[in-house]
């Protein structure tokens, strides 16, 4: 695994869920023996288009966890996936580049 991008929906009903994955997520790589502060990882909040979305200013609160890029999205539209596969692999390359 060279990145994560984790994404939230950003509907406030599933905002439980969002932090169980979340923590799932976290879970599983720590049990795979990875840190997680050394992992590129963007966090993609999707579904932007929608009535009953929360301000990205509280999902930021609730789901950032170590001051990654935030994108915001409406992907099935398309808006918000390149700039999510963009910042991944920068952050990729240059880890990779470091010697990561």
């Amino acid at each position: 695994m060279d990145g994560i991008v984790f994404v939230a929906d950003s509907q406030q009903e599933r905002m439980d869920a969002n932090a169980e994955a979340l923590d799932n997520l976290m879970s599983n790589l720590k049990e795979h023996g990875y840190d997680f502060n050394k992992i590129p990882y963007v966090l993609q909040l999707n579904k932007r288009d929608l009535p009953n979305i929360l301000p990205v200013d509280l999902l930021a609160t609730e789901l950032r966890k170590k001051n990654e890029a935030i994108v915001e999205a409406v992907a099935f539209q398309g808006v918000g996936v390149f700039e999510t596969l963009k910042e991944i692999a920068k952050q990729v390359l240059t880890e990779l580049k470091a010697g990561g």
